[in-house]
């Protein structure tokens, strides 16, 4: 089976958390100037399109990035979707055939169009702390979302707590339900809260 890309990819002025730095890609050489090389420089949060949260996004001596358990971001995933407009709940979740170390990838509405290429949506859909504890409580490793956050403090906190990965901003426009094969390779940023990162799935069904 061949690998899909579930990575959102990474553009000047794509949107951003609006607390967060902005995104700015600029040439610093040109070829077509007469340097002899091309060379990009790029500035943004470690928050920015697909990436993971360590804990000490929300935990001040959580560990950070260097230190994410890699194997919670590699292995079989469950990809769902999920209908609600608002919220993704503990009852549309509950249902879920899960296992002690399952990884959990939601798409919403916030897959219906290019959301990184818009202005950043205050409404966007996002994980609600009930649906959180209960994925917690199923021995889940790792769950990841169609958007730049999972949802509020206490869905983090609820996940972070626990050593449960977080994986925001993926691209799920074109991927379908099912069980996949998942590959999440995070920057390895020394103190970093978080770090992009590259997503690849392959479908097992």
């Amino acid at each position: 089976m061949s690998w899909l890309d579930f990575t959102t990819t990474i553009s000047d002025g794509m949107a951003y958390w609006p607390d967060n730095a902005p995104v700015r890609i600029r040439k610093t050489l040109s070829m077509a100037d007469g340097a002899a090389a091309n060379v990009t420089e790029m500035s943004l949060s470690v928050h920015t399109g697909t990436h993971v949260d360590a804990p000490r996004h929300f935990l001040p001596d959580g560990p950070d990035v260097t230190q994410l358990d890699l194997s919670t971001l590699m292995g079989p995933a469950l990809l769902v979707e999920v209908d609600d407009e608002r919220f993704i709940t503990r009852a549309a979740v509950e249902h879920l055939q899960l296992q002690p170390h399952d990884r959990v990838l939601f798409k919403t509405r916030n897959s219906r169009h290019d959301w990184a290429t818009r202005p950043f949506d205050p409404d966007f859909v996002r994980l609600r702390a009930d649906a959180a504890e209960w994925l917690r409580d199923q021995g889940v490793v790792c769950v990841g979302v169609d958007y730049i956050s999972v949802g509020p403090a206490d869905t983090h906190h609820a996940l972070l707590d626990a050593g449960i990965s977080i994986i925001e901003g993926l691209a799920l426009q074109h991927a379908a339900p099912g069980r996949y094969e998942l590959l999440c390779l995070p920057l390895k940023i020394a103190g970093a809260d978080g770090a992009p990162a590259r997503v690849l799935a392959r479908c097992l069904e």
